[in-house]
This record gives structure tokens, sequence and C-alpha cells, in this order.
């Protein structure tokens, strides 16, 4: 009898795919973004690997936030974005990349005295008076370093001002609302480079921005729906705060006011600060950190005595991110310490904690902005760790870095804050200054 011969199995049917092109524009300077952390690449400043990378945060800050569980975001992460085991749905491409030379953020110059000074480059320069000026007191880590104590000079680093490309994504068909509900968080929420969280590298998309604050409103209730409570990684779940109490205005005097707002909260005089009568010098800080680090180091200059009524055993502005430099003017008191997070439960040392705030300009479609702070919910700080050098120092057994007695002491900058939250402090002062949540 003849062989029957099998049936070829059914060709499958491949999903779907189409292609879309977002022009994508920078507004504010962006720092790094090449393969050395901090540095502008020359020749390539913009790559399809690294807004992968912002897109696959966003998806989890966003999309991400409808699973319950860790194992329940990487299967579904994967499944779209790619594993070791699965190719990745989305392919990302840069186009038509056009970019001005890295350039200096600012120079160090030696004054008649002989003594080195950083001089910004005027793109940060917006106020007649440099003393005005917020944008430098975010971008210090770019500011380089002047040559004291036998530590040789280290020079600041370069930005890009003007940047724009094609961003070319092709994925199936039914991913596009969740690949385009990541984009739209990237180009709103995040930016290129280095330090976005402080509005760094901010972009504009014309074809995802909000027209005005409404707008911006009925795109939240579009693009952020279904999020569940308690997740592991950061995710938008708050209302941002937005100030619309004034016309939009150009991004960058709103980048440097609502950083001047932050500024002011950290290290405002008769806020954060005394008045000093005697000099045209701050006066002691009103949050407890320094008598914190002086007891810990059981080092004091003798005209500073102790504040009674300052906490010596806290580190509330330890939410806004690690980590913390502490440096005192005057021999006698501490010599420069770190904050950094506690250790890991298997005793490696922790660098870093990203700050679960945003600062930024919010750019609209034609090009101006408004203030925009946005919350991302995070895994609280569990614990801090303050070293001088490679030491660490021994804190004290009480020590905290929320409580409500951190608000109930006089002129405490955290007495907006019931539970002694510098964030929740934070965001009551910006509430104060006209920002109002954006209602969905």
């Amino acid at each position: 009898m003849p062989k029957k011969i099998p049936t070829c199995p059914t060709k499958p049917n491949p999903p779907q795919e189409s292609v879309r092109r977002y022009a994508i524009e920078l507004i504010t300077p962006m720092f790094g973004g090449g393969v050395k952390p901090g540095v502008n690449d020359t020749t390539l400043p913009v790559r399809a690997t690294a807004i992968r990378g912002h897109l696959q945060f966003w998806w989890r800050a966003t999309v991400g936030a409808r699973y319950s569980t860790v194992s329940k975001l990487r299967e579904n992460q994967s499944a779209i974005w790619g594993s070791t085991k699965s190719a990745s749905q989305v392919h990302v491409q840069v186009e038509d990349l056009k970019f001005d030379a890295p350039t200096p953020c600012a120079t160090i110059k030696s004054d008649h005295k002989g003594k080195d000074r950083i001089i910004w480059d005027r793109v940060f320069r917006i106020n007649q008076y440099p003393q005005d000026d917020s944008l430098p007191y975010a971008l210090f880590p770019f500011q380089g370093k002047r040559a004291e104590n036998n530590e040789p000079r280290i020079n600041p680093a370069n930005f890009i001002a003007k940047l724009r490309f094609q961003l070319v994504l092709r994925c199936p068909n039914d991913s596009w609302p969740s690949i385009e509900t990541a984009l739209w968080a990237w180009t709103n929420f995040g930016g290129l480079g280095s330090r976005t969280r402080r509005g760094c590298g901010a972009i504009l998309c014309k074809e995802l921005a909000p027209q005005d604050d409404t707008h911006f409103a009925k795109q939240l209730n579009q693009y952020i729906l279904h999020q569940m409570d308690g997740c592991e990684w950061p995710t938008i779940k708050e209302r941002p705060l937005l100030r619309t109490t004034d016309p939009a205005d150009e991004p960058f005097p709103v980048w440097d006011w609502l950083l001047g707002l932050y500024k002011y909260f950290r290290q405002g005089v008769e806020f954060a600060r005394n008045f000093n009568q005697q000099t045209n010098q701050p006066g002691r800080s009103r949050y407890p950190e320094p008598e914190t680090i002086r007891r810990i180091t059981g080092q004091r200059l003798p005209r500073h005595a102790r504040l009674p009524q300052i906490p010596d055993d806290a580190f509330p502005r330890a939410e806004f991110g690690l980590p913390i430099v502490f440096q005192f003017k005057d021999s006698g008191d501490p010599s420069d310490t770190v904050l950094y997070p506690s250790k890991t439960p298997d005793g490696e040392k922790r660098e870093r904690m990203a700050s679960p705030l945003i600062l930024k300009p919010l750019i609209l479609q034609d090009g101006k902005a408004l203030p925009i702070i946005l919350q991302l919910n995070t895994v609280s700080l569990d614990g801090i760790e303050l070293r001088r050098g490679d030491k660490s120092l021994p804190l004290p057994s009480s020590t905290t870095i929320n409580a409500p007695r951190l608000a109930e002491y006089k002129n405490s900058p955290l007495a907006g804050s019931p539970s002694g939250s510098a964030i929740e402090a934070f965001l009551a002062f910006a509430r104060n200054e006209g920002f109002t949540e954006v209602t969905r």
C-alpha cells in the first residue's frame, strides 16, 4: 500500500505589525547619555538601547502598575520587551539625528586673590544676578571641582543644548496601547541623559505633549488606569502637582523657578536656615542633620553650641535621594561625611537611591511650559549609613528618617507634614505656592 503522506502543518500567521515615527526635540540641556556615565557621546549622543531602557522603565511605572506581583510584571514585560529567552516585540531606531557639539557647562577661573571660582555657561544664567540663579543648585554634579586641599581640579562636564531626531518604533498592532503609554510617560515625565528627575534633558514630542492643563488631565485619565497597590517597583499612582496660576512661560525660566522653590525648601534663609545678623552668610540649619552629625562625630565648633530644640538623631532629607554630601565650612566642625542607603542584606554597600520626586518643566505642544512635581511611588527607604571616607560611622539607636516629632519642634521645615516626612512637607509647601493636584 502506498504510504500516507502527512499533511503539512498550517503556517502560523505572524502578528500584524506597524511602524510609527515620532519627532523628538531636546528642550533643556542634556548631560551624559553616552556609554560612559555623565559624559556626552560626541558621535552618537542618543542611542536606541538607551531609549529602550527609558521606555521599559516608564512601561513598568504605568502599564506595569496593573500587576500585583513582581513575577507577573516580569512575565508580561518579557512578552513585550523580550528577555534572555525571547526576542523583543518592540524594535527601536533613531534616525535623522542632529545635535550641537558638546560644550562645557562652566569654566573654573582664578579671581584676583588666586582662588578658583566656577563660572556657569550663560545658558544657565537666567537672572540678572548669578546668586539668584537656581539651576546650578540642581546641576552641582556637573560643575567640576576646584583645586583645593592638594586635590586636583576636576573640569566641568559637557552638555548638549540642541538635539532632535526621529524615533521609529515597530511592534505588533495589539501592543501599541501599552507602548504608547510608556512613550507618553517618557516624553512628558522623563528625558535624555542624566539627572532627568531634576529637569535635565527634557524633551518635546508634539504628538504626545498636552495642549494645556485641561488636556493634560484628560491624558492622565487615558494613560494611567487600573493600578495595583503595594508595587515593589517605581510606579505613577499619585496625582502630579501642576502650577497653572501663571500663564505658561518659556521652559528655562519655569525650570529655574521650580528648582528655586526646591532650593528654598532645603536651604532657604528664614525657612530652612536661620538669618545671620552678623555676616552676609546664611545662619545655622533648622534641619536635624547638622546636629546629628556633630553628635555622631563628637566634633563641634565652640561657637556652634547645641541647639536643644532641634533633634540630633535624624536625617529627614534622605527621602529626597542619596547620596548626600555634608560639608561644614568652619574648621572645628565635622569634616566631610556622606549619607548613603544602608547596606544590602548580604552586607554589600549601596551607593545610590534615586529620588522619588520629579521636578521639571512640563513642555506643552507650543513649546511653552508649566512647572510640574511628580512623586513616584517607591519602596520606603529602610535605613541609612553615614560614612567618612570608607569608614561607616555608628548612628544613635534612635536614628530616624521621618517621625511626627520632626515636625513638632519650633521652626521645623517639616511642620507641613504630620508624619514628619520631608517629601510630604515639600508637597505641602508647593501647594502653598500655587500648585494643585491634576484631577483626572
